[in-house]
């Protein structure tokens, strides 16, 4: 089984990977983890007056931001054979679609656990990817 760990840099994001660093169990006999990275999109006033070389290269430095920490993480861990995609828009949509894209039958993600008032308040990306999703989805508190 795939295992699609969304991964943002946050605290939150290190208890996820955390959690399955010490439950390996779950990804261990056979299960391949792809790890995704969402970048919110640049505006178009922003990016009608740049080349795509420009705006690749910031997707990619922001990704880095995140993604290398993760790496490092992983290494250390002693976890290898992971797939990494950098995305960007929005960010609910992008991790749902990376998991359908990837075949995942799991998707792993840290939350800040703000409650039913917060999310009534600011929306949530992981209440929208519980929604959305077609897999089930472990969010790690």
């Amino acid at each position: 089984m795939k295992i699609l760990v969304a991964v943002d840099g946050s605290p939150y994001t290190q208890k996820a990977l955390a959690y399955l660093s010490a439950n390996r169990t779950m990804f261990s006999q056979g299960s391949d983890l792809v790890l995704v990275n969402v970048s919110t999109g640049l505006p178009n006033n922003v990016t009608r007056h740049v080349t795509k070389d420009v705006v690749d290269a910031h997707y990619a430095e922001e990704a880095g931001k995140v993604l290398d920490p993760v790496k490092a993480y992983l290494d250390e861990q002693g976890v290898s054979g992971y797939s990494v995609q950098v995305r960007h828009g929005h960010t609910a949509e992008q991790i749902v679609e990376a998991a359908k894209e990837a075949g995942a039958g799991l998707i792993v993600m840290g939350t800040h656990g703000h409650g039913m008032f917060g999310r009534a308040l600011m929306g949530s990306v992981a209440t929208k990817v519980i929604a959305e999703s077609p897999v089930s989805v472990l969010l790690v508190k």
